[in-house]
């Protein structure tokens, strides 16, 4: 057998999903002395094709995807709680029955869900957490795009540029939040995010943004969308007055909840 061959059947038998393969065991199997087999795991190791185990030769370990450039999920969400969702509450009472919305993923609209759930609401969401909670709470009629969970962020992302549900979906308004909002627009911290979250945005008629005042800090680099594609900001009373001034003289109109003193801001397990 030539020693292409050879090199390219062991390749073969390690991609099968063995996890280990011994030289008397390729030998064997490829007529082979154990000589010529152990110079070919030399040659394919330092070419980066397999690892060099003792007495034979291993895969290359799985590499690990990427993950999204965002807060995960159960650690965001207990930052600051008390201020979402009181502004999250007051959103809530823009919604009414029957109509449909589209909320995208994070904490502060996650905090939505108690206080839209038995609104009859059309719910598009890319969230995974607040669709599990409204199939389980209210009578919503809840909706998710196609795609893959991220664990860690709790969403529903897809790579394709065309997703069905989401094409033929119209909403009176959508609900997000974001990294950072900057005189430049709403900004987030991955591209992938930026793509799946403007799809979302195409489909709505009003954007509405819910944005405690930690959101106006220089965070981010990437621009979701400017000022003035946002319909209204609501945010909480510790944002700075610099902060409500730069979105007022951009046309953007502000609402401001007041959050109630001696709120804890870590919520209940």
């Amino acid at each position: 057998m030539h020693q292409h061959q050879r090199r390219r059947l062991i390749e073969e038998t390690l991609g099968g999903g063995t996890a280990l393969v011994t030289v008397e065991e390729l030998a064997e199997k490829l007529a082979a002395s154990p000589a010529t087999i152990r110079r070919d795991i030399t040659a394919l190791a330092r070419a980066g094709r397999l690892r060099r185990v003792r007495g034979g030769a291993a895969p290359l370990p799985a590499a690990r995807p990427r993950g999204l450039e965002a807060p995960a999920f159960e650690q965001a969400r207990r930052v600051h709680h008390a201020r979402k969702r009181a502004i999250a509450a007051h959103a809530a009472r823009l919604c009414a029955p029957g109509e449909s919305i589209i909320v995208n993923g994070g904490t502060t609209t996650y905090c939505m869900g108690e206080f839209i759930a038995g609104r009859e609401l059309h719910v598009l969401t890319n969230s995974f957490a607040l669709a599990s909670y409204l199939a389980s709470e209210g009578n919503c009629r809840v909706l998710l795009p196609g795609g893959e969970i991220q664990r860690a962020q709790s969403i529903v992302l897809s790579p394709y540029e065309r997703d069905t549900m989401i094409d033929h979906f119209y909403a009176r308004r959508m609900f997000t939040s974001a990294l950072a909002i900057r005189p430049q627009g709403l900004i987030e911290g991955d591209p992938i995010l930026i793509k799946a979250e403007q799809k979302l945005i195409d489909r709505a008629e009003e954007l509405i943004v819910l944005a405690d005042g930690s959101k106006f800090g220089p965070r981010g680099s990437l621009i979701l969308c400017p000022l003035r594609r946002i319909g209204r900001v609501i945010t909480d009373d510790s944002a700075p007055p610099e902060a409500l001034a730069m979105l007022r003289d951009a046309g953007v109109p502000v609402e401001v909840v007041e959050v109630p003193p001696g709120n804890g801001g870590t919520p209940p397990d």
